[in-house]
């Protein structure tokens, strides 16, 4: 899990201007400290400040020209009156036994009176649905010829470390018109936006003289789910429901086709019972009298046995 957040890629700044580069702390612990490192290009990341219970400048980068804006959790790096040596990626690190850094905030600096070129971006485009097509603009304006320029696009977004080149434009004279000592030069870039991959914010940038010019960027973003569903997403949605719907029938089957044999056996059951209730008994009682004789009376005495018989009757339905 990370530690710390830097959700700006990259910054652009006029000479003169105040900025702020961000870094988050993403954990509630706040044992640890955070770190500030300067890199220049072909340079090793210096340490600027650290942060813990105080906040400890290293002697080339101190306030006024450096300061930290602390919160409770977070420790953003001001710099005041952005100057061209201040233009370079900028780490913020979280150290506690080892240091974790965020992907970096390169910053851009225009402006130097030595190189007179300016360039323009619209700061946001319209969102696009998946697979559409956006046309970005850059216009650059400049008092050199434009056989001279070098015109770059790069793509930031916070799941990368460093901006990416993606194209350059060449015979970049043919797009330009001039007027005086002036050229104004509008550069195209076309590019399909088919998932997260390629939206971001892309730069145009101007190299001139060893030195690299940024626009302001423009975003570029994906229209919402609900807006741009995929056609393969709708099939299995029906699908599905499909499935749920003869489910639920076998489902009501099986369980009607059960009740009635629940039915069947509760009625045939009642059924022997009822024959078992309705079983009528007759009792009838048979006499047999035999004769025996008494000695001395010569008179004849009967004797009576009874033996009982049962008739069955079975009711008729």
């Amino acid at each position: 899990m990370k530690d710390i957040s830097q959700p700006n890629p990259m910054i652009s700044a006029d000479v003169g201007d105040n900025v702020t580069l961000h870094c988050y702390r993403l954990q509630a612990d706040k044992s640890g400290s955070i770190v500030w490192y300067k890199q220049n290009a072909g340079e090793k990341p210096r340490v600027m400040v650290t942060v813990q219970h105080d906040i400890s400048y290293e002697d080339e980068f101190k306030p006024p020209k450096f300061s930290i804006e602390e919160d409770q959790r977070n420790g953003h790096l001001k710099i005041a009156n952005v100057e061209t040596s201040d233009e370079a990626m900028y780490y913020c690190g979280y150290r506690k036994f080892l240091t974790r850094f965020g992907n970096g905030t390169y910053l851009s600096v225009r402006g130097d009176e030595d190189v007179k070129v300016s360039v323009f971006q619209s700061s946001v485009s319209d969102s696009v649905p998946a697979g559409a097509s956006v046309t970005l603009q850059c216009s650059v304006l400049s008092e050199s010829r434009a056989a001279e320029l070098q015109v770059l696009w790069f793509r930031a977004a916070p799941s990368q470390s460093h901006p990416q080149l993606i194209y350059t434009h060449h015979n970049s004279s043919l797009q330009c018109e001039s007027e005086s000592s002036k050229h104004t030069c509008v550069y195209n870039l076309s590019k399909n936006i088919f998932s997260l991959n390629d939206t971001g914010t892309y730069y145009c940038a101007v190299v001139l003289c060893g030195k690299i010019i940024f626009g302001k960027g423009t975003r570029v973003q994906r229209e919402k789910f609900e807006r741009s569903v995929n056609p393969v997403v709708i099939v299995l949605a029906v699908a599905l429901g499909v499935c749920v719907l003869v489910i639920c029938a076998l489902i009501f089957q099986i369980k009607r086709n059960y009740e009635k044999s629940t039915v069947k056996l509760k009625q045939d059951k009642r059924l022997n019972q009822d024959c078992d209730q309705n079983v009528e008994l007759n009792y009838a009682a048979l006499h047999f009298t035999k004769k025996r004789t008494t000695r001395g009376r010569g008179k004849t005495q009967q004797t009576e046995d009874i033996i009982y018989s049962d008739v069955r009757r079975l009711p008729v339905t």
